[in-house]
Order: structure tokens, then sequence, then C-alpha cells
């Protein structure tokens, strides 16, 4: 069964990717707008559905990577490292139930902004956004902490080796992928602009389960 849970915490990675697809890939112009410039200028080209779409994604994608992290932690657990096991999966389930509200939150933001747009101007809808951000920062900050938390114990699991996987292993999770897309968007942000760093925290979260299957082996 933990196979199984593995697995479906594989799918949900991916498919937390591609929700991400729906609410990341802008297209070549965008621009970044606003006081806090958290607002994207494409949006007003994008489709609503595609918010939509981006969510129930995430919503499901999530889900299913809480089954590869629980797979994870029983693994910890049964190898005797049943603290450790403990912390992972509460930072872990934190982090996977934020996830889905930190994607929300992105897509409600975007949502926003394209429909103030269409009925006032850019004024009014960075106004709206960023009385908005100002009530969501403090949990975003925490669901998104605790998610890249589950990060550091995946390090410390594969160098230390408390479960049987390669110590490079250290290397595939949210944190690195996200350091990784971040930086090549810094050598290049008109190649790199979209992908592949809007997917990669998302990718990383599907090595939890990666992770547990290659220790079932």
């Amino acid at each position: 069964m933990l196979k199984v849970f593995s697995i479906l915490g594989i799918v949900g990675g991916l498919l937390c990717c591609t929700g991400d697809l729906f609410l990341d890939l802008k297209g070549r112009g965008n621009q970044k707008l606003g006081k806090t410039k958290n607002i994207e200028s494409n949006w007003e080209k994008m489709s609503y559905w595609r918010f939509g779409l981006s969510m129930l994604l995430a919503l499901f994608g999530d889900a299913l990577v809480a089954f590869g992290l629980y797979s994870l932690c029983a693994q910890l657990y049964s190898a005797g490292h049943q603290i450790f096991a403990f912390v992972t999966f509460s930072l872990g389930l934190l982090g996977v139930t934020g996830g889905v509200f930190v994607h929300g939150c992105c897509c409600i933001q975007a949502v926003v902004y394209k429909a103030v747009k269409e009925k006032s101007n850019l004024e009014t809808a960075d106004f709206v956004l960023d009385k908005f951000f100002q009530q969501i920062m403090p949990a975003f900050a925490v669901a998104y902490i605790s998610l890249l938390s589950v990060s550091v114990c995946m390090i410390i699991c594969s160098l230390c080796g408390f479960l049987n996987v390669p110590k490079w292993f250290a290397l595939c999770n949210s944190l690195v992928f996200m350091i990784f897309g971040l930086t090549l968007r810094k050598i290049n942000p008109v190649l790199f602009q979209d992908l592949p760093g809007i997917i990669m925290p998302s990718f990383g979260l599907s090595m939890i389960g990666l992770m547990g299957l290659i220790n079932l082996l």
C-alpha cells in the first residue's frame, strides 16, 4: 500500500506542476505592475477558466502529495526515526494544506485584477490587491515556509542515511529546485521568464513520493 501512496504522491506533484502552468504560463511581453510588482500585465489576456482549473488541479494535486508524504514518514517511523518522522509529517501536512491556500490566493489575485481592470483602472486594482495581500501574508508565509521545511527534512534524510536512497537525492526537493529555477531566471529573464522556474517547487513535491518509492524498491 505504501508503494501505491508513493506513486500517488508523484502524480500529485505533477498535477501541481500542471496547475502552475495554467496560472503562470503568461507568454511574451509580460510586465510586473503595481506598487509591489505583484501584478502581471498578461493576466488581462488570459481566460478566466484557466485560473479556476489551476485551483482545481492544485486541490487534487496537493491531496495526492499528502499520500506520498504519509508513505515517506511511515517508512521513516518504521526505520526507527519516530521523532524525525513526526516532525516531517507535521510540517508537511501543514505545508501541503497551505499549498492549496497559497495557490488559491495567487489565482484569486489574478481573477480580481482581471475583473477590476475591466470595470476600472490599474490604480484601483493595485489598491484592492494590496489590501488583499496585507491580510493573507501571515498565513501565506507560514504555509510556504512549512512546505519548504519539508525539503530540509528530505535533505537531512538523504545525507544522514535515514532511508535507503542515494545521497545525491538531497538535491531533489522543492527548495533546491526553486533556487535552480530562480537562478536561471536571473541569468536570462527573457528566456526563462516562465519555464522552468514556475513549476520547479511543485516538481519538487513529486520528489517526496519518489523518495519513498525508491526506498521501497
